[in-house]
C-alpha cells in the first residue's frame, strides 16, 4: 500500500509537469509602443554614444553626475557660518555639536 501510494504520487507530479511544459501562452505586455527610429538608427546613436565616452560596459557604467563640472567644495569656515545661520533660524535643531 505504502509504494503504491508513493508511486502514484510521483506519476501524478510528472504527469502534472508534463502538462505544464505543453501549456503555451502568449505574450501579455505591453505592445502599444511604437518605435520612431530604425534599429540601424538605434545601434548607431548607440555606437556614437560609446564612442563619446557615454556608455561603459557593465559595472564601469556612469554615475549621474558623469558629464557635469566638479561642484566647488566649501571652505570649514564657510560650513561653519552656514550651520551658525541656519541654527539662529530653525530653533528646532540641536545644538549639542561642539563648534
Amino acid at each position: 500500500m505504502k509504494n503504491l501510494v508513493i508511486a502514484l504520487s510521483v506519476a501524478a507530479l510528472f504527469a502534472s509537469a508534463a502538462v505544464s511544459a505543453q501549456e503555451t501562452a502568449e505574450y501579455s505586455g505591453y505592445d502599444g509602443f511604437v518605435s520612431t527610429k530604425t534599429r540601424a538608427e538605434v545601434k548607431a546613436e548607440t555606437l556614437a554614444a560609446i564612442q563619446r565616452g557615454e556608455l561603459r560596459d557593465g559595472e564601469q557604467y556612469p554615475d549621474p553626475r558623469v558629464g557635469q563640472p566638479p561642484a566647488q567644495a566649501k571652505t570649514r569656515a564657510e560650513v561653519k557660518a552656514e550651520l551658525a545661520a541656519y541654527r539662529k533660524t530653525h530653533k528646532e535643531v540641536s545644538d549639542d555639536v561642539a563648534s
